[in-house]
């Protein structure tokens, strides 16, 4: 599929139009996890937050899933069942959650 809010050239480039950091689709999780954990802060014990944001959270995960969807553009995660192209990792998670099993 094609996910058209943006492409994956490979580069860890930023994209000219929107001013974020363009990261790999799903051949890329590690690139993008890096990515993902410059763009976070440790607050606390138990509290994150966004660099590019005011957004905190007390979880790992939930700062992971903020960043990704609000402020990195990646190539999408296809779906293997189905083909369907989603914007994150969670969202693909949900998708197979809620159509495939």
């Amino acid at each position: 599929g094609n996910y058209e809010e943006g492409y994956d050239d490979g580069s860890g480039m930023i994209d000219p139009n929107t001013g974020m950091p363009i990261a790999a689709g799903a051949d890329g999780n590690k690139e993008l996890n890096n990515l993902l954990r410059t763009m976070m802060l440790r607050l606390g014990p138990n509290l994150y937050g966004c660099a590019e944001c005011d957004y905190t959270t007390k979880f790992y995960a939930t700062i992971q899933t903020h960043i990704e969807s609000k402020h990195v553009i990646t190539g999408g995660f296809d779906c293997h069942f189905c083909q369907k192209l989603c914007k994150t990792r969670q969202a693909l998670k949900m998708h197979i959650h809620r159509n495939h099993n």
